[in-house]
């Protein structure tokens, strides 16, 4: 599924000046394209790619999955509730979870879905107001955090794109990493 194309988007595209708060919107809309490039990338792959360990600490695909895909399932109840309660340490819990490429698969979809879905009804309120969100680092606006989940997620999807590349198994028409160039990422993948 491609993303809407955003007002704020089309207001970049074409060189006019872009909508009070439609940073936070763009953000969202961001995040819908990385989230489906990733699950695209997921679709063909078998489970000893996705467990096989990666040059990003030895992580494999599985691992990266979970630690990017979890804190944005948590993304849309902090919007509504003003808590992100994001522990990374259960990740290693949830991936153990993930015994098959169906399941992971599964797991990716179901978020990448429901984000989609609480971006779509969200999208306006996203640009008219940015709440203030309790996180494990101190109370932040919604935005700083929706902001760091785009980097995080961007951040590992180069790390996706460029295993998959070395193994022969990247998709041609998934999101190209030079789409991220703006996300102010390291020259560095890994």
């Amino acid at each position: 599924m491609q993303p809407i194309l955003h007002v704020s988007q089309l207001a970049v595209t074409l060189g006019l000046p872009t909508p009070a708060g439609a940073d936070r919107s763009a953000a969202a809309w961001d995040l819908v394209a990385v989230l489906d490039a990733w699950r695209r990338h997921l679709t063909d792959a078998g489970w000893e790619l996705l467990v096989a360990p990666t040059p990003s600490r030895s992580r494999s695909l599985r691992n990266l999955t979970v630690n990017t895909f979890h804190p944005i399932e948590l993304l849309p109840g902090a919007w509504r509730t003003g808590v992100f309660e994001w522990d990374p340490d259960g990740d290693e819990e949830r991936e153990r979870a993930l015994e098959n490429a169906g399941e992971l698969r599964a797991y990716a979809e179901r978020i990448g879905t429901r984000w989609n879905d609480f971006v779509l009804e969200a999208d306006a309120a996203l640009e008219e107001q940015d709440r203030p969100v309790s996180s494990p680092r101190g109370e932040v606006p919604f935005s700083d955090v929706l902001a760091s989940q785009r980097w995080h997620a961007a951040y590992h999807y180069r790390q996706v794109v460029e295993f998959l590349r070395s193994q022969g198994a990247l998709l041609p028409d998934a999101l190209p990493v030079e789409r991220l160039a703006s996300f102010g990422l390291p020259t560095e993948v890994y």
